[in-house]
């Protein structure tokens, strides 16, 4: 009798332990009230409801934990168990982040998507591979060079104070072949420097460009753009791990469906937003065909520099321009 008893008062102890509820911390700069965190919020929501509470889910939205390299070192130290980071970000971790980030490797918005589903398991795998779980890729749009002052050429650029991202080899290399001498600064600083004048242009993407009040200390956007931009969202595999495989199912399934959902949002959310800075007075500057080249050649220069560096995994890159070169043979057949 006093056997049951004991371990009746044990699996009553236990009992609260197994339904303990997890709560992922995540910290992005994406400020509050965006679109973008609007659909967070909504799918932490449906994961706190299909796992009966088990799973929550806390953000830390606007930067309030600091930069993206801040974000990843708290993940380490177990302060936050997740975060929304620029792919940049994590190139440090693993390269293979960096295969859609290099300059002019996509024309438009379809060819992006003709090859993700292809690719994004590469970028998935590299990442778990160094322990982290991405749950999910967020398409930012195209980045433009957007300043005080016209840009044509990176002659005109050399002239500008060229903002690049923390850590950015990929944006820091392409400057530097046009002869720019790019200030890299935390994103968290770029609306202050731009303020002061420690630098007059950055890249970006429209959405970006309005959302970080950015905007309205810069009059041009050159016309061509540079880059896609991606985000993405990974979360520490130890604490990840530790969330029971059926809820594990559940937040993989409902982030997959979020950031199915942003991309459409994202897209119409970048046409608004471009529409928008016309509104207010940005003058977008066209190029000529012969600038366009220049601007391609400086690109691949830059990309045989990274390569040279690691700074992405070429053979895989390649695979990925081949892909994109036999879609758009097939395309125009």
């Amino acid at each position: 009798m006093k056997l049951i008893t004991a371990l009746a008062l044990t699996l009553s102890l236990l009992s609260p332990l197994a339904q303990a509820a997890t709560t992922l911390k995540i910290a992005t700069l994406v400020p509050d009230g965006t679109n973008w965190m609007k659909l967070m919020r909504q799918a932490s929501d449906d994961i706190k409801t299909e796992t009966d509470g088990r799973v929550k889910i806390k953000y830390f939205p606007g930067g309030v934990q600091g930069s993206d390299k801040s974000v990843l070192r708290k993940m380490q130290i177990r302060q936050l168990q997740g975060g929304a980071v620029s792919t940049g970000a994590m190139a440090h971790i693993t390269n293979v982040t960096q295969i859609y980030s290099l300059p002019f490797t996509f024309r438009n918005l379809d060819e992006v998507r003709a090859v993700r589903a292809e690719y994004d398991h590469y970028i998935a795998a590299a990442l778990q591979e160094k322990g982290y779980v991405l749950l999910g890729l967020s398409e930012g749009g195209f980045a433009y060079l957007m300043s005080n002052q016209p840009i044509k050429t990176s002659v005109d650029a050399r002239s500008q104070k060229v903002w690049v991202p923390e850590g950015d080899m990929i944006s820091q290399t392409t400057f530097e072949n046009g002869q720019v001498e790019p200030i890299s600064l935390p994103v968290s600083d770029v609306y202050t420097s731009l303020q002061t004048g420690l630098i007059d242009t950055v890249a970006v993407n429209a959405t970006s460009a309005i959302a970080m009040q950015w905007h309205t200390k810069l009059s041009y956007a050159t016309d061509f753009p540079l880059a896609f931009i991606f985000g993405m969202l990974v979360v520490d595999e130890r604490a990840f791990s530790k969330i029971d495989a059926a809820d594990q199912a559940v937040v993989k399934r409902v982030m997959a469906a979020t950031f199915r959902a942003m991309d459409v949002q994202n897209e119409k959310d970048e046409k608004g937003a471009r529409e928008a800075l016309i509104n207010n007075g940005m003058q977008f500057v066209e190029l000529s065909e012969e600038d366009k080249v220049a601007w391609r050649k400086m690109a691949k220069d830059s990309i045989d520099t990274l390569r040279e560096k690691s700074v992405y995994p070429a053979e895989l890159y390649n695979q990925l321009k081949q892909t994109l070169e036999n879609k758009r043979q097939a395309a125009a057949q």
